[in-house]
């Protein structure tokens, strides 16, 4: 064991009896999306538990599930809702998970206004193990500590810092190393205020848009996180988000477009976008999103897109200006027992013309389907996404869609296309066997291809030398409280013509196990 990894453990572990954490904590504070609690809800809002949640619309806060798990508890309670044995063993962990948010909403008067304050503190290790012929380092770990502080259930503090041995392997980091390979990183600081019919978040967290558990289109969390302002609303069967963002700068070549040999500069680049989104109990959600990537060397934040309920496409339209705008329609439908069929549709600066350029646009259609052909205790996935070349793209180099090097929407990117599907069975109340498959082509478009004008309708889809890709992976997770949680997986990942070069082949397979726990303490002052 190296020094770095002999330091993490010592952090996380000397360290715990003082910031052992709620590492998700306090009524305000959002869900983690790397928390386990996604997938167990996604499923469980496709067996039609949660008919009031919007699912689409990520990070939850810790009120609003723990009010949704408490409404089934009652439900139990009083014989109005009977549970298979699956969903009881999930809803156990929740119950694991937010009992001091239950403990509060159950038991404290809604209307006091003196109500405590709050600290949970803490720590939340997660240890890696590998076996693989490409990579030699065999382990890697990783220490969350936590700080949340809530003021009168009406304003909350959180800091999340993340130290990690092998940070170049996480997508979603902005950190340089330390020493000795250590790497650390805030990845979430942010302040959240409850304003009554809107919630206000200002600093640094991750958003997720879209119905899917994998992969979404529009707005994905497998980026850095934002540094931005959000505010949150919700009126009857509506929910209203916007937020913006000023994201990295990038150097500008001095021979871009001809400038011959003139000084190149720095574009500075903003991110904003707003979400509609319904849900009634009948068992329908829909999003509708829009978002715009704008900058330039000396463009700032434009009063215009900080407006949450005005349409940027018009703006944009009146104004003569080139930005980036895209949209995403997403649906989810659990009219049907046990089942969710859900989609979203992208479309990347619409062309009203129909004829100047080609429609970039993407979508995904899945279904999700627990107990399928009788087979209890068990939960189906079936997807298939396809997005077209040039989406996410744009002729001016600041305007790509793009975070940090990293796409903003889909893993997949333009010019591909994945089929995935996926098969959990929960053996017991502990142990779950999940076995999926991928296969995937990947055609020559990238977000950064160079575009100088209108870009040319190929006719051909996935483009030039296609990259063909499958992935076969089998993944026991044990699982005994919400504060333990072990993973154990086996992947075979075969790919020909890697990088789209002809006749490339590459073949590996992997063995890894993930141990993840969640310390934690919570102090009323």
């Amino acid at each position: 064991m190296n020094k770095s990894t002999l330091g993490i453990i010592l952090l996380a572990f000397l360290f715990s009896p003082v910031f052992l954490s709620f590492s998700y904590a306090t009524l305000l504070e959002n869900i983690p999306l790397d928390n386990w609690v996604y997938p167990v809800l996604d499923e469980l809002y496709s067996q039609g538990l949660f008919p009031s949640l919007h699912k689409d619309v990520k990070p939850y806060t810790r009120e609003e599930i723990a009010a949704l798990v408490l409404d089934i508890n009652l439900k139990q309670r009083d014989g109005g809702l009977k549970l298979t044995d699956s969903q009881l063993w999930m809803v156990s962990k929740l119950n694991q998970e937010f009992r001091y948010e239950l403990e509060e909403l159950y038991y404290t008067d809604q209307t006091d206004e003196n109500k405590p304050d709050v600290l949970r503190y803490g720590t939340s290790p997660v240890a890696y193990f590998n076996l693989s012929e490409k990579d030699s380092s065999y382990g890697r770990l990783q220490a969350k500590f936590d700080l949340g502080i809530q003021f009168n259930r009406r304003f909350v503090l959180k800091d999340r810092v993340v130290i990690d041995n092998q940070a170049e392997k996480e997508r979603s980091y902005q950190a340089r190393e330390w020493k000795k390979d250590l790497a650390g990183t805030f990845d979430i600081a942010y302040a959240n205020v409850d304003a009554g019919y809107f919630t206000l978040l200002l600093g640094r967290d991750r958003l997720r848009w879209g119905p899917s558990s994998r992969d979404v289109l529009l707005l994905s969390d497998q980026i850095p996180p934002f540094d931005m302002i959000k505010a949150e609303g919700k009126i009857g069967s509506f929910k209203l988000v916007w937020f913006a963002t000023a994201l990295d700068q990038i150097y500008i070549h001095p021979f871009w477009q001809d400038l011959n040999n003139e000084e190149g500069f720095w574009a500075k680049r903003y991110l904003s976008g707003h979400r509609l989104n319904f849900k009634i109990k009948a068992g329908i959600e829909m999003g509708l999103s829009e978002m715009v990537l704008y900058g330039g060397e000396n463009r700032n934040f434009e009063p215009y897109y900080l407006i949450p309920i005005l349409p940027y496409y018009g703006e944009q339209y009146n104004r003569d200006i080139d930005d980036n705008i895209l949209w995403s329609l997403d649906l989810s439908v659990t009219w049907f027992r046990n089942k969710e069929i859900y989609l979203e549709l992208l479309v990347d600066d619409f062309q009203y013309d129909f004829k100047s350029e080609p429609q970039q646009t993407g979508y995904q259609i899945g279904l999700n389907h627990t107990d399928p052909f009788g087979f209890k205790r068990s939960y189906f996935n079936i997807e298939y996404t396809k997005i077209n070349n040039w989406v996410y793209g744009q002729n001016k180099p600041w305007n790509v869609y793009a975070f940090d090097g990293r796409g903003i929407g889909s893993t997949l990117g333009p010019d591909a296309d994945q089929w995935s599907l996926g098969l959990t069975y929960h053996w017991t109340k502990d142990i779950d066997l999940c076995i999926s498959e991928e296969y995937r082509r990947k055609g020559e478009g990238r977000i950064d291809a160079p575009q100088t004008g209108a870009v040319p309708d190929l006719k051909k889809f996935p483009s030039g030398v296609v990259e063909y890709a499958n992935r076969l992976k089998f993944t026991v997770t044990y699982q005994p409280s919400a504060r333990l949680k072990l993973d154990i997986t086996g992947e075979y990942d075969r790919i020909r013509n890697l990088n789209n070069q002809s006749g490339k082949k590459d073949n590996t397979l992997v063995f890894w196990t993930q141990l993840s726990l969640s310390l934690w303490k919570e102090r009323k002052f």
